[in-house]
């Protein structure tokens, strides 16, 4: 694994698989990176350039805070060691990859909620805020929605022999993430498997560690 290779592949994978919903290969949706698949029916009502009403209803606000869910939440950066890298980007993961169809309309606004709490860089949180889809939530997360399912995230420890040694400020980490829907209705879905490779940074030696980049696989 080398800085290069985690640092420059967020933009396409992130897009595709934190906002468009992208699946594992346990799913029958394609893997990140894949050519998306020819819609199967017509789109949802509601996705596509359709014309503003003549008197809109404003929507709600829809707040980012701490998800409360049957598993204990949303981590934040205040509960774990933020000198410790590995902390870190556990943490920050978990939070990205943890969803809830009762407060979330789509994975995009667990991005933007990770990106608030602070877990991150400031450049890669404009990143996180700015990974968003004009295309509907995908046949997953409605899956997702009817079984009013929230995720659970598990994390491997998967770093490589050859990951380059932790710097006074910059640190990479690699984990296998595994996401389970759980549906409130006592449905649990098929898990979702990624290989997430992390960069962190930090001013200097002793100082908080922050995401700055994350490639999935």
């Amino acid at each position: 694994m080398t800085p290069r290779r985690i640092a420059r592949a967020l933009p396409l994978v992130l897009a595709a698989v934190l906002a468009a919903g992208c699946t594992s290969s346990s799913s029958s949706e394609p893997a990140a990176g894949a050519p998306p698949a020819e819609p199967k029916s017509p789109a949802p009502t509601g996705v596509g350039p359709y014309p503003e009403p003549a008197r809109p209803t404003p929507a709600p606000a829809r707040s980012h805070a701490r998800i409360q869910q049957p598993h204990g939440g949303i981590p934040s950066p205040a509960g774990i060691d933020q000198t410790d890298a590995g902390a870190v980007s556990r943490g920050a993961l978990t939070a990205l990859m943890t969803y809830d169809t009762i407060t979330d309309d789509s994975r995009t606004e667990a991005s933007i909620r990770t990106a608030d709490a602070g877990w991150c860089t400031p450049a890669f949180a404009a990143q996180l805020r700015s990974a968003t889809t004009h295309a509907g939530p995908g046949a997953t997360w409605t899956s997702w929605t009817q079984h009013r399912a929230y995720t659970t995230v598990a994390l491997t420890a998967a770093d490589e022999a050859g990951r380059p040694a932790d710097t006074p400020t910059t640190a990479y980490r690699q984990w296998i993430v595994a996401i389970t829907p759980h549906g409130r209705d006592g449905w649990k879905g098929p898990a979702e498997e990624y290989t997430a490779f992390v960069e962190l940074t930090r001013a200097q030696a002793g100082a908080l560690w922050r995401l700055s980049s994350l490639s999935l696989q």
